[in-house]
Order: C-alpha cells, then structure tokens, then sequence
C-alpha cells in the first residue's frame, strides 16, 4: 500500500513538472540592443511627453546643459550612472508587441536620444516603469513595437528633475 501511494506521488509530481514547463516554440529571441561606447558620445536628451526637458552636450570631461540662461554642468557621477546603465543594460524577456499595451507599462513617456559628433543616434530608448520584480525596467527601443525589460533600474534616472541633475558650484569647474 505504502508502495503505491508513493508512485502514485512520484507521478503526480512528474506530470506537475511536465505540465508547467512552457513548450520550446513559444520562446521569443530577445533583440539585440544597440550597442555604444561613452567616448563616442557628444550629447544626450531626455524627453518627456515629446518634450525635451534636458540635453547636455560634452565639453572636455564635463556635460554642459544646452540652451540654459546660464552655462551650468550636470552633475557627473549620475550622467555617468545613467550612461554605463544604458550601455550595460541586457534584455531580459519580451513583454509584449501590442502598441495599446504602451501606456500600461509607460513606454511612450520618457525617451533617452544619445548622439555621436556627427549628430548620428547611436541609442533611442523609451524608459518605462519598473518592471513588477522592481530590479528591471521596461523599456521600448524607438523604432522597435516590442516592450522589454532590462536588467538595470532606469526609471529614476530619467525622471530626475532638472535641478537634480544640475551640479553644485564645488564640481563645476571655473
């Protein structure tokens, strides 16, 4: 008796595992995402709603804020978090391909246009939220319909307001 209950466990517990794997042919590619370096960089936006609320341009090792009353430099360490995170970031699954479904993971708000010398984009990225496990972030290349999260947390640092970006007097050089 105690024989058969326990094979009659052993397969229910095969047949659980069976059932919950998901079948190869559902699994979708993930996309590459563009690839840059920091040095090929000259400028960078951060849009909000389309419009744009920040664009810095680099000026030696500083980033200078770009039609500003006054000159003003960001602040470097959080330019230089946000563009290791984009250059590191990996995709991590595909969400979804529905443009009605953009809004509920907010990937048509907060865009990120990172540019070369020449004025080439070298990445367009919508920000999105972050994702429910709350270390990843979705997010929507401009030119791609597929929302996917990342393993970096984004959503902060494209939100910071202007002042938050801006540097103190002690680290702007003179």
């Amino acid at each position: 008796m105690k024989e058969l209950i326990a094979v009659s466990i052993t397969l229910g517990l095969v047949v659980l595992l069976i059932s919950q794997q998901s079948p190869k042919d559902t699994l979708q590619p993930l996309p590459e995402l563009p690839r840059f370096t920091v040095q090929d960089l000259a400028s960078f936006s951060i849009f909000s709603q389309g419009k744009e609320v920040l664009k810095a341009r680099k000026e030696g090792e500083q980033w200078l804020l770009v039609a500003h009353d006054a000159p003003a430099y960001l602040q470097t360490k959080a330019v230089e978090q946000l563009l290791h995170d984009l250059q590191t970031m990996q995709a991590k699954r595909v969400v979804t391909r529905k443009t009605e479904l953009f809004q509920r993971f907010a990937v048509d708000e907060h865009e990120v246009v990172l540019q070369d010398k020449q004025g080439h984009v070298l990445l367009d990225v919508f920000v999105g939220k972050p994702a429910t496990d709350l270390v990843s972030t979705y997010i929507r290349l401009a030119d791609d319909k597929r929302v996917l999260t990342v393993d970096k947390v984004l959503t902060w640092q494209v939100k910071r307001t202007l002042d938050a970006w801006l540097s103190t007097k002690e680290e702007s050089p003179e």
